[in-house]
């Protein structure tokens, strides 16, 4: 599984996804499973809380009680080369 944490982390600094804002859960399981061919929710989820758990995503709660998230990168990316899951 460490393999696809780098390599989503890598898919999203290359497709500067700061820069699409706050998304909901549903927009980065759709552009998790286009970057990695995974379409089972199962694994696409722990994938996202994991990587969410790390940090690299900002949370914020909008009117409706759920959450939207933002991929935190632009100042970042020197970091996650020394990224360690274990």
């Amino acid at each position: 599984m460490q393999e696809i944490y780098i390599f989503v982390l890598e898919y999203l600094i290359h497709r500067q996804a700061w820069e699409l804002g706050f998304l909901s859960f549903y927009k980065f399981k759709k552009i998790i499973s286009y970057a990695t061919g995974i379409y089972n929710i199962y694994y696409i989820r722990k994938i996202f809380i994991h990587l969410n758990n790390r940090g690299f995503f900002q949370k914020k709660k909008n009117l409706k009680r759920s959450y939207m998230y933002k991929f935190i990168g632009e100042g970042r990316k020197d970091d996650f080369k020394k990224v360690n899951f274990n």
